[in-house]
């Protein structure tokens, strides 16, 4: 199983190129409204599902990452590469848009979100997602916190016991106040 998330702060976005939309969009999304504005939730929504995806693709296979290669359904349930194709939840409020893409079932994931007041460092961002990752492993697997921990192998966390890792998919995401962590277990 595979999953892959990501989070955006609305009040974290700067400004960025009137061709980003041109870069991220892929023309049969592009074709879906009349008008994209860098200004709008839904241009974010597309943001943060392609970026899930693309962390859920790459846990199997090295991967370019070229936004407009992934296509999101129009219902926003799915998302599709090449032959692939993943399902997508989100969740949105005023503050934030959270996505998860998974090829596995949605009961079999399990996600936490933190706020703080204000944003924080990079390196701070990747200590607390890392930190909530691994309360939400020690939630849900039958291991105490203690005798787990994380590293990267090629960008991508593993979740560690005894020096192991285990088979879990995770995926871990920040920005600007947000932090996310994702986890599955089958």
């Amino acid at each position: 199983m595979r999953l892959g998330n990501d989070i955006v702060d609305r009040k974290a976005l700067g400004g960025h190129n009137p061709r980003f939309t041109d870069r991220i969009l892929n023309p049969i999304e592009k074709a879906r409204r009349q008008n994209w504005s860098l200004d709008e939730s839904f241009i974010w929504l597309y943001w943060a599902c392609k970026e899930a995806a693309y962390k859920a693709i790459r846990q199997s296979r090295e991967i370019p990452f070229h936004h407009r290669e992934f296509i999101v359904s129009e219902d926003m349930t799915g998302i599709v590469w090449q032959d692939e194709t993943l399902q997508l939840h989100v969740m949105e409020d005023a503050d934030a848009i959270f996505a998860l893409a998974t090829d596995g079932q949605k009961f079999q994931c399990h996600s936490q979100i933190a706020r703080f007041p204000k944003e924080l460092a990079p390196a701070l961002q990747s200590e607390k997602a890392r930190a909530l990752l691994l309360d939400l492993a020690a939630l849900h697997l039958p291991w105490p916190r203690a005798e787990l921990s994380i590293r990267s192998k090629n960008r991508i966390p593993q979740l560690i016991r005894q020096g192991q890792a285990l088979p879990h998919a995770m995926s871990l995401t920040h920005h600007g106040r947000y932090v996310a962590a994702s986890l599955a277990v089958p």
